[in-house]
């Protein structure tokens, strides 16, 4: 199968900005540049792996949940691109919601 376009939305951007703050204040460029390159590298995977992981809490997205940093890729997959569209720390209160069910308020501010 062929590789599919990756892209990521401003948000997903923002996030992965974030990560990378946080690390470099908590445990220096070194590990800040590898949770980076680690985020990277699984989205690359997305694009290039004709493989689908479980369904989102949104409709129409999946989350790729990452085995070395604490991070969930979630993601839209339409025919020919891969969309990241946000990078979401696997405690954040965006996964707290019962799957399913209906979206607060609060829970709609973290999607934004």
């Amino acid at each position: 199968m062929a590789k599919k376009q990756l892209e990521f939305a401003r948000r997903a951007w923002r996030d992965i900005e974030a990560i990378e703050a946080y690390y470099l204040n908590e445990a220096g460029e070194a590990v800040a540049d590898r949770a980076v390159d680690a985020i990277l590298a699984q989205a690359e995977k997305l694009a290039t792996l004709a493989v689908e992981f479980r369904p989102g809490i949104r409709q129409g997205t999946r989350e790729c949940v990452m085995t070395r940093f604490p991070y969930i890729l979630v993601y839209v997959s339409r025919p020919g691109v891969v969309s990241i569209v946000r990078v979401i720390h696997e405690r954040s209160e965006y996964f707290n919601r019962k799957r399913g069910g209906k979206q607060s308020p609060a829970d709609a501010r973290h999607l934004k």
